[in-house]
């Protein structure tokens, strides 16, 4: 007979917790961080199936962002999912870029004068943020620009701490008026602008519809495309390469394939987990300060993209909605998610997002050089 401590598994044979461990660790896991974030699912998908029951616009992504921002705030043990962060970013490039039609080279032109407005359009938000942060709320230089740029959450922060910014402050402030953005916008267009943003996407396949070949094609555009992007060293490689990658193919002709609503559903959440996970730690000083800040900011940046969306659809002729979405400064990632659930011209969006964080980003390095007194001192 074998003794206790072996029981439940042969001689020579591994335990099963010890085998659990090992599987773990090859990818970074512990027993209890993998259950932290499957906590952190649990309270996503929650929060969604909270949202499609109030009837909610786009409640896969804002109810698992807001339960988990709520979460974050009662200092709830979960853990963000960063492992798939990529992975979820490069499926939602993909499947903008299934939206590209054939006609789109011969529309580019179209959008010249709304690509070109992009540019002062930036400045003067980014002149004006400097102004608010700097002056008004008494950050120093370097904080101040790094809240007024709306560019990426991650960029964004990166290069605050390189300049020797406040990175919490600037955290707040960006994830402030990038979820301020996507809950005003979905709600205005819904119940508002009378636009449906239902639970599912209009045309997209299940998961048990997907063909073998189609399956290959979409791994290798969402892979390939990343590879490609962060070799080159683009922001947002994650979510830019297969996106472009995608749009390339589908605007080509090349391919139909289409990605599954089952992993749209998966990559919201997880996005949604994401988002709401940066305000994990929040104190009442900070949300009566800082975030008031930026909720103050982000409300003048939707009346202003407001206003100036109208005149550009007036001097364009595109549809206002479309450029409301593309001008918004909130991030592209949700930007494009909004408008291919809505079967908006979903290439213009994405391409005036893909400028406008060019403009950021090349934009902010310029900044950032022309002032070396804002680089922390060496350590």
């Amino acid at each position: 007979m074998p003794d206790g401590g072996q029981q439940g598994h042969g001689p020579g044979k591994e335990p099963i917790g010890r085998r659990l461990d090992r599987q773990l660790a090859r990818v970074g896991l512990t027993r209890t961080s993998a259950l932290r974030l499957a906590l952190g699912f649990v309270i996503g998908f929650a929060g969604a199936l909270a949202a499609i029951f109030v009837h909610l616009p786009l409640p896969w992504f804002l109810g698992s962002l807001i339960a988990c921002l709520i979460a974050s705030v009662a200092h709830a043990p979960f853990d963000r999912p960063k492992q798939v962060s990529g992975a979820m970013r490069a499926i939602l490039g993909v499947a903008v870029g299934t939206a590209f039609a054939p006609d789109l080279l011969g529309r580019f032109g179209s959008m010249t004068t709304s690509l070109l407005l992009l540019f002062p359009f930036m400045v003067a938000i980014i002149g004006l943020g400097m102004l608010y942060f700097g002056r008004i709320a008494g950050y120093d230089q370097p904080t101040a620009f790094f809240c007024a740029v709306p560019g990426g959450l991650t960029d964004m922060v990166t290069m605050a701490e390189d300049a020797g910014a406040n990175p919490r402050t600037v955290t707040l402030i960006q994830a402030t008026r990038i979820v301020l953005i996507l809950f005003l916008l979905p709600f205005w267009l819904q119940w508002v602008g009378g636009k449906t943003i239902g639970i599912f996407v209009p045309g997209a396949v299940h998961l048990n519809e997907l063909l073998l070949v189609d399956a290959v094609i979409l791994v290798a555009l969402g892979w390939i495309g990343w590879v490609i992007a962060r070799r080159l060293g683009l922001a947002g490689a994650p979510l830019v390469g297969p996106m472009i990658l995608s749009g390339i193919a589908h605007g080509l002709g090349w391919t139909q394939a289409k990605i599954p609503q089952e992993l749209l559903i998966l990559a919201q959440v997880t996005l949604g987990i994401l988002l709401g996970a940066q305000f994990r730690g929040l104190t009442w000083r900070e949300f009566s300060s800082t975030m008031m800040w930026g909720a103050g900011f982000s409300l003048a940046l939707v009346a202003t993209t407001g206003i100036v969306a109208l005149a550009v659809s007036w001097l364009t002729g595109f549809d206002s909605t479309t450029v409301l979405l593309a001008y918004a400064p909130g991030g592209q990632t949700e930007m494009n998610l909004l408008a291919y659930i809505l079967h908006l011209d979903v290439a213009f969006t994405a391409l005036h997002h893909l400028v406008r964080l060019a403009i950021v980003i090349f934009g902010a390095q310029i900044v950032f050089r022309a002032n070396p007194k804002w680089r922390p001192p060496p350590s």
